[in-house]
């Protein structure tokens, strides 16, 4: 839940904080005092006060010098080190490639989504895609892909995660997608996206995905993303893929050099540590691309700044307790997703296939009631519905800034699991209070039913 006092410093100001839909909403809830309690945001993946509490407390203990200007593009030392160290441990790195030769890493210091731009604008300088339009490839629904390369001059375009087959992905529908990209004069494949731990959809992608997706990008001389934001947030016991291992140990049979400096792969310390203001992530890629990266590409909009952070960060990274953080931390994910299922079940009146619980990322799927599926714009009145009756704040599928009315539209929600335990038991019995339930509303207000174009004497009465 978040604080009254918490909205009031993120939010009071003279000025529109944000276009985000969801800063609107809460905006106007905070100033009419929160007339349901406080507000619970299971819509995009933050909860502003769950830093791992080990890891701030660092923060007060940190040497006078980074407090200025860091010296090295790739980070401060210590942590790009203790990075390295932990990629290669938690990826299983070591068999299958070598530091310093088949790849090296980098801090982030401004977010992966800075990382990937830089990426993007150095694969048009390679050159090789003029007069045609270079196509990215990605799953959907996705995470913003297209709002970071799209403005490049990229066209971003989805194989489809569908529920009917729990939200996995498909060979067949990318090896369609890859034919008609290839059928148009216009356009040319150059990058596609592999994000394992899947956003929003929570699915873990199978390893032999994984690898069929590499080497079909390596097949095609198109290069690779590697997008980790959630590789270690999952539930306690889930195997989490990894595309790096697997994009790695494919790079040691290849004949094409050039296939080495095709790739990059970033991954989030934020989400697995509830720090994303902080920004710090990693990145990695072959080392002559790499220095590009970060000693050119970077420098065009980044100073060498964030040391405070990262030097708390580098010491968290080597203490035996952030690993016991984040195994307590899937324990939890696996009790939430049994809770949530359970709930939806027996008092929402959700049926089995309805809901999606997933196993990784801190999301699940669900599906809009039937009420709200079978009308226009139903996902953005359900949200604000629920919102209005209830204080407790989902998103569509499709989170901000895509138009969830668009051509892939889904009619799906997603709730982010990440907030305290208690936060989500309120949410829910909220919403089960409120009457929203999957096969019909119970208790809609007159001046909502007439919004929704819906007979005062109609469902739910």
């Amino acid at each position: 839940m978040i604080r009254q006092e918490t909205l009031e410093s993120l939010l009071e100001d003279d000025v529109l904080t944000s276009r985000m839909p969801d800063v609107g909403l809460l905006t106007r809830y905070w100033r009419d005092g929160c007339p349901h309690g406080e507000p619970i945001c299971m819509s995009f993946g933050e909860t502003w006060t769950q830093v791992a509490p080990g890891l701030v407390t660092r923060v007060t203990s940190e040497p006078r010098h980074v407090h200025g200007y860091q010296l090295s593009m790739y980070g401060l030392p210590a942590l790009r080190r203790a990075v390295r160290d932990y990629l290669i441990d938690d990826h299983g790195l070591d068999s299958v490639a070598e530091a310093g030769r088949d790849f090296e890493v980098a801090v982030t210091w401004s977010g992966t989504r800075s990382a990937m731009s830089d990426f993007g604008r150095l694969l048009l300088d390679r050159g090789g895609f003029w007069p045609r339009t270079p196509v990215v490839v990605a799953a959907g629904p996705s995470w913003d892909y297209e709002g970071v390369l799209a403005p490049l001059g990229y066209r971003v375009h989805y194989h489809a995660l569908r529920p009917e087959r729990g939200f996995r992905p498909s060979l067949d529908d990318v090896h369609a997608l890859l034919g008609r990209i290839e059928a148009n004069p216009e356009e040319q494949l150059a990058l596609i996206v592999i994000n394992a731990q899947h956003n929003p959809t929570a699915v873990n992608w199978d390893p032999d995905f994984v690898s069929s997706l590499i080497r079909i990008a390596m097949d095609r001389k198109a290069a690779i993303l590697v997008d980790d934001a959630y590789f270690a947030v999952h539930d306690e016991g889930v195997p989490a893929t990894s595309a790096l291992q697997l994009l790695l140990r494919e790079l040691t049979g290849r004949r094409d050099p050039d296939a080495r400096t095709r790739w990059l792969a970033v991954r989030s310390l934020g989400k697995q540590f509830h720090c994303n203001g902080w920004g710090l992530g990693a990145m990695a890629a072959d080392p002559a691309i790499l220095d590009l990266l970060v000693n050119r590409y970077r420098l065009h909009h980044s100073l060498m700044y964030g040391g405070v952070h990262q030097h708390a960060m580098a010491d968290w990274l080597r203490a035996p307790e952030s690993g016991q953080f984040l195994r307590n931390q899937q324990r939890l994910y696996t009790e939430k997703r049994r809770f949530i299922g359970e709930f939806m079940k027996t008092r929402l009146h959700y049926p089995e296939g309805a809901v999606h619980l997933g196993e990784a990322t801190s999301y699940i799927m669900f599906a809009a009631p039937k009420e709200y599926a079978s009308i226009p714009e139903g996902l953005d009145r359900f949200k604000a519905d629920c919102f209005r009756d209830t204080g407790v704040l989902f998103a569509p599928a499709w989170p901000w800034p895509y138009d969830a009315h668009a051509a892939h539209h889904l009619p799906y929600l997603r709730m982010f699991i990440g907030a305290d335990f208690d936060a989500i038991r309120v949410a829910l019995r909220r919403l089960a209070d409120a009457g929203f339930y999957y096969d019909a509303r119970a208790h809609h207000s007159r001046t909502a039913k007439r919004r929704m174009g819906v007979d005062v004497v109609g469902i739910g009465t």
